[in-house]
């Protein structure tokens, strides 16, 4: 992981590089990353590693850990390496920027299965903050119809979620960032809403 605070010129400018994406100013950002490079990190087969894990992550649509392993091939990889992190990271700002519009109707579809069910946020629930994820629990996940509970779109948690104190233990979840995604968890808060909890055992 990048310490971005750090006094290095390089990482001052991926700071301001990050903070330009997350505030949805992509030509600000490029100009920010595109300086950014430390010579002294050159590491092409690193770079490479990097960037094959970035992807792995941008298909998982796991946002933060996408732009993190692009900085790091940003840092030390070859000139080629560096034009391919930086579409990456474009790519990532391009999904970040979709948020905006996507997380108020992520919310609203748990507010409507809340009315269902009071006590579906134990089931189903939003990340807080800029996050593009929804919690579920395992518990009631083979408890859906197929279609939903093996579902390619419900992952294991990003690596950064593993240690934080979230709001639904157990869980695993849904990275959204397109109307598709946004439908499906539509669909998913509706089931979980439907579900009748199981009786306590005698």
């Amino acid at each position: 992981m990048i310490e971005i605070h750090s006094s290095a010129p390089e990482f001052s400018l991926v700071a301001k590089g990050r903070e330009s994406l997350e505030q949805g100013d992509l030509a600000s950002a490029v100009e920010f990353y595109e300086k950014v490079f430390d010579p002294e990190a050159l590491d092409e087969t690193e770079a490479r590693s990097m960037l094959i894990e970035a992807r792995s992550h941008l298909s998982r649509k796991h946002l933060v850990e996408a732009l993190e392993s692009f900085e790091e091939a940003l840092l030390m990889g070859t000139e080629v390496q560096r034009r391919q992190a930086l579409d990456g990271i474009l790519s990532v700002g391009e999904l970040m920027s979709r948020l905006g519009s996507l997380t108020p109707q992520v919310k609203s579809s748990l507010e409507e299965a809340s009315a269902l069910d009071p006590g579906v946020r134990h089931k189903i629930d939003i990340v807080p903050g800029e996050e593009n994820i929804v919690l579920i629990s395992n518990t009631v996940l083979d408890r859906l119809p197929g279609h939903l509970s093996k579902s390619p779109r419900i992952s294991r948690l990003p690596q950064h979620l593993i240690d934080q104190k979230l709001s639904i233990s157990n869980a695993k979840c849904v990275a959204y960032a397109d109307e598709e995604d946004v439908r499906f968890i539509a669909e998913l808060a509706k089931s979980v809403a439907s579900l009748t909890d199981p009786a306590p055992e005698s």
